[in-house]
């Protein structure tokens, strides 16, 4: 297992590192087919990443176990997932998986004005580890037409595909929303706009951190000032969205963060405690079990040997 997360802030260096030297038509968006991944095979077991794009997974054939974050999903046909750059991945079990990844990155998305709504509206991308569908057969029939539409576009000669691939995105994405919006409890009023730029803000300074690009800890100050907003106003109204105060929010992501590390790297707890900038490791191990009820070195055992905590 690698000292740290790696973290890809591109899809061409992901793609010659997690893909065997495959290069993405474009540097922003690309679609592969499973079968096409050279390195499908039971016994391979990714190393844990993070890649800063948005990725959606749609498998119609084979199975394998995905790690997300802090979350193993066992995938197999007929199953959807969706994961965002701050998400820790890992593949591991692969047996003759077919289907579909789709990557697009922020900087895709946010290239023409209506590309914020992708974030603001299609709340599947908002989980803290993921999200999989799994509805069985038949379910995914409409959304597989247009991926392979968008696949045949991608690799045409057409100048404009990269344009007309970000309106198909879009409307696969409000397929999606219309088949399974329910999933992730959609709400479009104004205290969901600061609830969705209360999540940006925390995805993005987690997103700094493993760029080495942050040099503070994430408290509820640092949001409320990146959010312009006073913390105790903030507060209530994520209170009156989510039942919890924004200081529980953070105090949740920040453990989010840590368990992922401990599970997913060889980093010490000392050093999972550096890196998110606690005082020391004794201040982070208090927290640590306050929060979870067991200390950081027993819930990497516990996690590792697969117990139940």
């Amino acid at each position: 297992m690698q000292k740290q997360v790696a973290y890809f802030d591109n899809l061409v260096d992901s793609f010659r590192i997690n893909h065997h030297s495959q290069e993405p038509i474009s540097p922003h968006f690309e679609i592969l087919k499973f079968e096409d991944i050279s390195w499908q095979t039971k016994e391979t077991t990714t190393n844990p990443f993070r890649l800063n794009a948005f990725v959606i997974g749609f498998v119609t054939g084979g199975s394998f176990k995905l790690n997300i974050s802090n979350q193993e999903y066992a995938i197999g046909k007929d199953i959807m997932y969706f994961t965002s750059p701050w998400h820790i991945r890992q593949y591991s079990e692969i047996t003759d998986w077919n289907g579909y990844l789709v990557f697009f990155t922020p900087d895709f998305i946010f290239q023409y004005p209506q590309g914020e709504f992708i974030f603001r509206e299609f709340r599947f991308f908002h989980t803290e580890n993921g999200l999989v569908i799994d509805k069985g057969p038949g379910f995914l029939d409409e959304q597989k037409e247009l991926l392979d539409l968008m696949y045949k576009i991608l690799h045409s000669d057409n100048p404009e595909k990269m344009k007309m691939l970000f309106h198909y995105l879009n409307i696969f994405l409000y397929q999606c929303k219309a088949k399974f919006g329910s999933e992730t409890a959609q709400q479009q009023n104004g205290k969901d706009t600061t609830l969705n730029n209360f999540l940006q803000t925390l995805n993005e300074y987690f997103i700094k951190l493993n760029k080495g690009k942050m040099d503070k800890a994430l408290t509820l100050k640092y949001v409320a000032n990146e959010m312009h907003l006073h913390p105790t106003y903030l507060s209530n109204l994520l209170k009156q969205q989510t039942g919890k105060t924004a200081a529980q929010l953070v105090r949740e992501r920040v453990i989010l963060e840590a368990q992922s590390l401990l599970k997913n790297t060889d980093m010490t707890v000392a050093e999972v405690a550096y890196y998110l900038h606690f005082k020391d490791n004794s201040n982070f191990a208090k927290f640590f079990r306050h929060q979870v009820g067991i200390s950081p070195s027993d819930y990497r055992d516990k996690a590792r040997n697969n117990v139940k905590i």
